[in-house]
């Protein structure tokens, strides 16, 4: 928040308090005035009465009368110097207010305000950032739509191409809706704008192992790491991508000595850890040695894809293992596909962990389809359809463009198969997550 949001907030509580203790202050001090001229009124009253009945003399009655229209008279030329003293309940409601009126509306505005809607909207005031006022796409349920947010930001940058920041959002963003090859080029502009930088390098090595057939960080990926691990030792991605490459590349002892290293900086339980543990284990594996034990995941959120441990396959034996998928999307919801929706076709397994043991993005627009999840499809080493005998198939159109179900998806799910002997199975698209 700038200075002037500070001013205007100052003089605002100001004014609020004056508007608050004026009428109280003022109404402290009219009691102290009104009592004393009703009680010279009494007063005046009394000594007339006196008068009248013949107790007090002439000459008394003239000057007690003087007296009290001389206090009369000063108490209406200065009422301020006979008004009663504020009473204290009243000071202290006073005081009371004064210290907690800024402090409440300090309080109240860091839990409900926001200080986003203070900036001008357009790229001067953060570009494509999904915050309030910045002009990021959503769907129809006010999630952020990542797909045409990305396109939105292409287009900005096909007129501003020497924004290295802006490519590298633009990398991250196709890399969250699972666009890899966009990904890939998106960072490589980035690199050739941006200072050396460890997490840029990072994630341009880990698209590039994801855009590859069959996946792999082989080569130029490697070296990006080994770079970004120059710039920066313990530069956590960076580690867990150097391990896949040593793993790949068929060294686990060096695998297994990174992501030691890597795991002495991770908290224990999280989804980030628990997915290290899975690749080391197999690293141990290959080495004759026991497997760690794998706690279980705090939220049971699934894992974003990534390559895996296992070096890729020399060559082609054969078509893998899997499993034909039709899927369809019923009339009722029909008209609720966009042009810019993405279809995501994935297995995961009866009973296990939550993440895809194969998956396929396609356009929406392809609706019906037919395709394969195959045993070559899984993300994660031990985790493909290879090692789970029962599958749960499922198709989602996703709103966002990300792979995670949101709400306004629209999806549906399949029973438990044994998706060996199944062969093919049919899906209607028939629920609003």
């Amino acid at each position: 928040m700038n200075l002037a949001f500070w001013i205007v907030s100052a003089v605002l509580v100001i004014l609020a308090l004056a508007l608050v203790l004026w009428p109280l202050l003022r109404a402290a001090r009219a009691p102290g005035t009104a009592a004393q001229t009703a009680l010279l009124k009494d007063q005046l009253d009394a000594l007339k009465a006196a008068h009248a009945a013949g107790l007090v003399a002439d000459a008394d009655f003239e000057a007690r009368r003087q007296s009290l229209s001389a206090a009369a008279l000063a108490l209406i030329d200065a009422p301020q110097s006979a008004s009663a003293r504020a009473p204290l309940s009243v000071q202290i409601t006073v005081v009371l207010v004064v210290l907690l009126l800024p402090l409440l509306t300090l309080v109240l505005y860091q839990q409900i305000g926001n200080p986003s809607g203070l900036a001008f909207s357009g790229p001067a005031a953060g570009g494509v950032a999904g915050t309030p006022g910045s002009g990021m796409p959503t769907d129809a349920s006010g999630a952020p739509d990542l797909s045409k947010a990305a396109d939105s930001l292409a287009a900005k940058l096909a007129a501003n191409p020497n924004d290295g920041e802006g490519w590298m959002l633009l990398g991250r963003t196709y890399r969250a809706t699972e666009r890899f090859t966009e990904a890939k080029a998106a960072f490589e502009k980035a690199r050739a704008l941006v200072p050396e930088n460890a997490d840029l390098l990072a994630e341009s090595a880990e698209v590039m192992g994801l855009s590859a057939q069959p996946r792999s960080l082989a080569g130029e990926p490697e070296q990006l790491l080994d770079r970004a691990l120059e710039l920066d030792g313990n530069n956590q991605n960076a580690l867990f991508l150097k391990g896949l490459a040593r793993a790949q590349a068929d060294d686990p002892s060096a695998a297994e000595q990174t992501w030691e290293k890597l795991l002495t900086m991770m908290d224990a339980g999280t989804e980030a850890q628990i997915s290290v543990i899975d690749q080391l284990n197999v690293v141990r594996k290959r080495l004759g040695k026991d497997p760690l034990p794998v706690p279980a995941a705090a939220d049971g959120s699934s894992t974003p894809p990534m390559v895996t441990a296992e070096p890729p396959p020399a060559a082609s034996t054969g078509p893998a293992a899997g499993i034909d998928v039709a899927v369809a999307i019923s009339p009722e919801l029909a008209g609720r596909v966009e042009a810019n929706d993405v279809l995501f076709v994935f297995a995961r397994a009866e009973a296990g962990p939550p993440m895809p043991l194969a998956i396929q993005r396609l356009s929406a627009a392809q609706l019906p389809v037919e395709l394969k999840l195959d045993e070559s499809m899984g993300m994660v080493a031990g985790m493909s359809m290879a090692n789970f005998e029962r599958v749960v198939i499922g198709a989602r159109v996703s709103k966002s463009g990300n792979a995670q179900g949101q709400p306004g998806d629209l999806e549906t799910l399949s029973a438990p198969i044994e998706w060996r002997k199944a062969g093919k199975v049919s899906l209607t698209i028939d629920k609003v997550r």
